[in-house]
């Protein structure tokens, strides 16, 4: 269940009023659309995952330092394929080695973002930017944000996997995406609309693409997520990708029965730079109370860049 912790004590009591506006808007970011398409837990199994807060965005380039990432365009290079692309990205990932979290820690995201649209539609205004925090615990169980009023926000985080688990022998591409695989099978997710539901390897590259977000991963671990992502059917390479930054790269892409998503990396070293997502056809949704919202091909849904990254002892921390 979600709590509501102190964090900063200086900070003048919020009213009431003021309270459950903020509620309501870091609510509904938890209903924006993003690398996941929010299914429903059994409600015999456990609650709606639609009304987490999604905290998506930020690969952990380093595990246990902190890492700023440059703001300069590396020059691009080519992928031959997306097999290409997992084995350089695999063999740059034991360059960005640090100290091994501990157990309680968390990982301290900052990242640019394309806000929600100020409409208050479907997907994000991408002629605006904005500076976005969070926290994810490294047993990949919690994320985190601040309400405005400095309070901590704490909910649980898709698909609930930490790098200890994913560490564990055999760490091969094929282990950790049957791991994965397993953990999407127990969640026994229920989907949502007249669509039929997404297919087991749209799945699984969520999955991967929600991990390599929120996680704080040892090379071994971020190496065989790479070489799992160019085994996935229907995974292939964006030579062109571009974060919110402006900086550009080459990504992992994979494009679902609506939408498309990019895990954006430097073309030159394969740090992480950040995410994209965009609808690639016209869907009818019961996206928040209006049952037949129309979303348009080509409607953004995400644009992150990574800002910085860093371990910390608890939410909240910098």
């Amino acid at each position: 269940m979600s709590t509501i912790k102190d964090f900063r004590r200086d900070t003048p009591p919020m009213t009431a009023q003021a309270e459950s506006a903020a509620r309501g808007r870091l609510l509904a970011a938890a209903r924006e659309p993003g690398p996941h398409r929010h299914p429903r837990l059994d409600p015999r199994r456990g609650p709606r995952l639609g009304r987490r807060l999604v905290l998506a965005g930020a690969l952990a380039v380093a595990v246990g330092v902190a890492v700023v990432v440059p703001k300069d365009h590396p020059r691009a290079v080519p992928m031959a394929s997306v097999r290409d692309l997992g084995e350089r990205a695999a063999q740059a990932a034991y360059d960005h080695r640090g100290q091994v979290p501990g157990p309680g820690q968390w990982l301290y995201i900052k990242e640019l973002q394309a806000p929600r649209s100020a409409d208050g539609g479907y997907g994000v205004d991408l002629s605006r930017r904005e500076v976005r925090e969070q926290w994810n615990s490294v047993d990949g169980l919690q994320s985190a944000a601040l309400f405005p009023n400095g309070k901590l926000l704490v909910q649980g985080n898709h698909p609930g996997l930490g790098a200890d688990e994913l560490a564990r022998r055999p760490v091969t591409p094929e282990a950790v995406l049957a791991k994965i695989r397993q953990k999407l099978t127990d969640l026994h997710m229920v989907w949502g609309g007249t669509d039929a539901p997404p297919s087991m390897d749209e799945q699984l590259f969520q999955a991967v693409y929600q991990i390599m977000a929120t996680q704080a991963l040892p090379p071994e671990v971020r190496a065989a997520l790479f070489r799992g992502l160019a085994t996935i059917p229907g995974v292939t390479v964006n030579q062109n990708a571009v974060d919110a930054d402006g900086r550009r790269g080459v990504a992992f892409s994979y494009t679902g029965a609506w939408t498309r998503y990019d895990l954006i990396l430097d073309p030159v070293d394969f740090h992480f730079l950040g995410t994209y997502g965009v609808t690639v056809r016209d869907r009818m949704t019961d996206y928040t109370d209006d049952p037949n919202h129309l979303v348009k091909a080509g409607t953004p849904l995400t644009l992150t860049a990574l800002l910085e990254a860093k371990v910390v002892d608890g939410p909240g921390q910098r």
